[in-house]
């Protein structure tokens, strides 16, 4: 009788490990780039945020790296590393494009987050609508010039995809209904402001007549605000951003006449493309590509975003 007690008391032991109470933790390995400006510092907060939520299902690992090269070897390690599903959110999308398709290809549930890679192998795509965001500062750029004036542009790293969508989507519409509007020059003002104050330190010389600036990241339009300023030059009307920078919503809170206007969309996605992530793994239905609007953020509407701004 006791012999027998024990072997149960045994088996109850034993029962969670062997497919009783407790499942096997989901993995999940979440690449980010360098956490080197203040997007990518509230994206990994939201991140972490929702990793604590569930640790008794899900077995979630997160890193940021600290360059191209180093993100590439973390991707290669996280590959051989048996994971579930990997999440990456891609310093430069055409450089991860290879290491991307190689964990599509071994059969690896892949995420891409906020800048696309090349071509569509991956399994899921969460990102916010940066076409879209361009076209939006076309509209909202040519409407306040009246359709006539002279811009410069800032991009950001031209030619990764994320640059590509926003640069495109906004010459789209520039070209098809604001003809009166030229381009005069375009530079590269990255994502940060250091980066946007010397890209705009070397067009302000060359260009004695610049009425607005298209700028693609936030930081970098605060960065290039601040060089119109120190250059005295009162011919800029106004710069518009993108991303949705505490820097750049302050200064429309307090209605700053030349920051115009930001094309957010904000880093809070990180923590729900991670819940999506999990959701996957458990077995719900999603669409291959889920892009979130991006919402045109002016001195008249941001006290709405403000808690959400990085």
């Amino acid at each position: 009788m006791k012999r027998s007690v024990a072997v149960l008391i045994l088996a109850l032991l034993l029962l969670p490990i062997v497919g009783g109470f407790a499942a096997e933790k989901f993995r999940i390995a979440v690449s980010l780039p360098p956490a080197n400006n203040a997007w990518q510092a509230k994206m990994l907060d939201s991140v972490i945020a929702e990793i604590a939520k569930d640790k008794d299902n899900f077995d979630i690992v997160v890193k940021n790296a600290v360059d191209d090269a180093d993100q590439l070897n973390m991707l290669q390690t996280f590959k051989e590393g048996g994971y579930d599903m990997i999440c990456v959110l891609p310093g430069n999308g055409t450089l991860m494009t290879p290491i991307c398709q190689e964990i599509y290809r071994a059969g690896i549930k892949i995420m891409i987050i906020d800048r696309p890679i090349e071509g569509t192998e991956y399994t899921v795509f969460y990102g916010g609508d940066n076409a879209q965001g361009g076209r939006n500062a076309a509209k909202y750029l040519g409407d306040r010039l009246k359709g006539k004036g002279q811009i410069a542009i800032l991009r950001s790293y031209v030619g990764i995809p994320i640059d590509v969508l926003r640069y495109e989507g906004f010459m789209e519409v520039l070209k098809k209904s604001y003809p009166g509007i030229k381009v005069l020059v375009v530079g590269d003002g990255e994502f940060n402001q250091e980066a946007g104050r010397k890209s705009m330190s070397n067009i302000l010389p060359a260009y004695p007549k610049i009425d607005a600036i298209y700028t693609q990241d936030d930081e970098a339009a605060v960065g290039a605000l601040t060089e119109i300023r120190s250059a005295k030059r009162k011919d800029v009307q106004f710069i518009t951003g993108f991303g949705g920078s505490k820097t750049a919503y302050a200064l429309m809170s307090v209605r700053d006449p030349m920051y115009g206007a930001s094309m957010s969309y904000l880093p809070t996605m990180g923590g729900r493309a991670v819940a999506l992530a999990k959701q996957i793994l458990q077995g719900a239905s999603f669409k291959k590509d889920i892009i979130e609007p991006t919402i045109v953020v002016t001195a008249d509407n941001v006290s709405k975003y403000l808690a959400d701004a990085y």
